[in-house]
């Protein structure tokens, strides 16, 4: 099913169809939409078909959910969550995140690193064997939202990353034990 279609192409779709929200009696023309795009008549098809089976699946299965994605044991699923349960829109950000204990000491360890001693200078992980960067490497295979590039070739913690590690060191100095974590919008769950 519409295997051939890129997905830059079902972009475009999905933004010609939003047009409908203002235009509710307007008329979509598939044949300027095919020769734009460059789709045969068979692709064309294809993705009309999966439109209408988009169409049918969030008008009936999913009205009352919300459809996201979640973290969980170092795999990315989707999830549905209640509308009624929502209190914002929720965005394809994961906002319920599940670490380690070993992953939340190298986040500790890692935020403290960067705001103390290289002091907002980011890290060299592709060449560098030190353990913290073998840590901080797997710790971004498995969270890479804890992490941002900023073109210089370097790898720094995001605003998330440090915002969580202030709360864990925080939580450690005072001997709290912690299980759960509320960082802006986000809730992490340590296990």
């Amino acid at each position: 099913m519409a295997q051939s279609v890129k997905i830059k192409q079902l972009h475009q779709i999905i933004s010609a169809l939003e047009k409908f929200k203002t235009r509710k009696e307007s008329v979509f023309n598939l044949g300027k939409l095919a020769a734009y795009l460059h789709l045969s008549e068979v692709e064309l098809d294809e993705i009309l078909e999966l439109v209408f089976r988009f169409q049918k699946l969030f008008s009936t299965s999913l009205d009352e959910f919300y459809l996201y994605k979640k973290w969980k044991n170092n795999k990315t699923f989707l999830v549905l969550k209640l509308k009624s349960e929502v209190k914002n829109l929720i965005t394809n950000e994961p906002k319920e995140i599940e670490i380690g204990q070993e992953e939340v000491r190298v986040l500790n360890d890692l935020v403290y690193y960067f705001q103390h001693v290289k002091i907002g200078k980011g890290f060299e992980i592709k060449h560098n064997t030190t353990e913290l960067s073998k840590k901080i490497r797997n710790l971004k295979k498995t969270h890479p939202y804890f992490f941002e590039y900023r073109g210089n070739g370097l790898i720094y913690p995001s605003k998330l990353a440090i915002e969580t590690g202030r709360l864990i060191s925080y939580n450690n100095k005072s001997k709290k034990i912690i299980t759960k974590l509320e960082v802006e919008d986000y809730l992490i769950q340590i296990v």
